[in-house]
């Protein structure tokens, strides 16, 4: 990751419009906008560190946790949704 600095600068970008689009929003709908305002800014944080190794290794890490508990939610949330009455 660190060789595609190009790359990368496109993705914080990405990430800190995210951020600037959920916060204008978040003047009327704070309750339910705010979460991405920060999700936003942490991924930006982390986008903008993908130049060292420690970084990219804890973004790894926290890919596949976060995948983890991504598929753990879908199957709950399908278990709850299609169960017998």
């Amino acid at each position: 990751m660190a060789q595609e600095k190009d790359l990368v600068f496109l993705m914080a970008l990405v990430a800190l419009g995210i951020m600037i689009a959920s916060g204008l929003v978040a003047f009327l709908q704070w309750m339910v906008v705010i979460p991405v305002t920060l999700v936003g800014l942490i991924f930006t944080i982390f986008l903008l560190q993908q130049n060292k190794d420690k970084a990219v290794h804890l973004s790894e890490k926290l890919e596949k946790a976060v995948f983890l508990i991504t598929l753990i939610f879908l199957a709950v949330a399908l278990v709850v949704l299609y169960q017998p009455a």
